[in-house]
């Protein structure tokens, strides 16, 4: 149910973006996995009476629209051994058929544990091929009973409960989301020239901040301090000269600071610049632009 409504939702996305053609692939996907999908309850919340009862109608004319096609047979084999079929997470025998539309077939390996692979079931599934070490199977054989255990089969039996230490992976055709357009980005190794240089200039500059307001600033006091008890005639030289050179010195300092950090910051933008790769890029449906940082 997981599977079906995820489909259930981006239908309701394709329609939120006027995409009608594909609304109805992800419902038919919904229903092909799992006929008696409802609606999520979550989506309708939102949404006025008049906008619940279109959406309701569009969802229950797909449904019938699936409940009219024909049924594929999986071709699942008669005698399983020990293995153990399901599709879309429900467990399927022998003369059970399902709707088209992408599916993911599962096999449980007696010695391989749980196999997984997405298939359309157009071109006939080698079950067994699935199982690195190969299925053991009775001579006795299986009466077939097609569609005797209903359309998708009804075992409550959840393939959670296997495990695979070393599942071997088979892809299959995925199912793609690529027509909801997201924004990518790659993000390259750091330089680390770019990194130290960066680094730097941001420290320095930060340090000037700092020494101006505990160095600079009180010197400068100082100063006004010193140029008050001039009047009064009560400083000295000795005492004047080592004020100014005190300010100076901090003041200086800060400059230094502020200016090698501002140059090793610009410097490393400019590396950093040279990096970037952007260039727009545009469809039908999208206009944007695609860029490497």
């Amino acid at each position: 149910k997981d599977l079906a409504m995820m489909w259930v939702h981006r239908g309701y996305a394709e329609q939120l973006l006027g995409k009608d053609e594909r609304v109805q692939f992800a419902w038919e996907q919904a229903f092909a996995i799992d006929a008696d999908i409802q609606m999520d309850s979550e989506i309708l919340k939102g949404l006025p009476e008049l906008d619940q009862e279109n959406l309701l109608n569009h969802f229950e004319q797909v449904r019938r629209l699936v409940e009219g096609q024909s049924v594929l047979d999986p071709n699942i084999p008669e005698n399983l051994g020990e293995a153990k079929i399901f599709v879309n997470g429900r467990s399927l025998g022998s003369g059970q058929g399902l709707k088209a539309g992408e599916h993911l077939a599962q096999i449980v390996c007696p010695d391989d544990g749980l196999q997984s692979k997405w298939t359309t079931f157009e071109e006939p599934l080698e079950w067994f091929s699935m199982c690195p070490s190969g299925v053991e199977i009775s001579e006795a054989p299986v009466e077939e009973d097609f569609f005797g255990g209903g359309l998708f089969g009804d075992s409550q039996e959840a393939t959670a409960e296997y495990y695979n230490p070393e599942p071997m992976c088979d892809s299959g055709r995925l199912i793609s989301f690529s027509s909801i357009s997201m924004p990518s980005f790659n993000l390259p190794e750091v330089d680390p020239t770019v990194l130290v240089t960066m680094g730097s200039g941001v420290g320095l500059v930060l340090a000037g901040t700092g020494t101006y307001y505990a160095w600079v600033v009180p010197a400068f006091d100082n100063v006004l301090d010193a140029r008050g008890r001039v009047e009064t005639q009560s400083i000295t030289i000795s005492e004047a000269d080592n004020i100014s050179k005190t300010f100076n010195v901090a003041r200086y300092t800060t400059l230094g600071l502020l200016a090698t950090g501002t140059v090793l910051t610009g410097y490393g933008t400019v590396l950093t610049v040279q990096s970037v790769s952007v260039q727009p890029t545009w469809t039908p449906s999208w206009i944007g632009i695609n860029g490497q940082f």
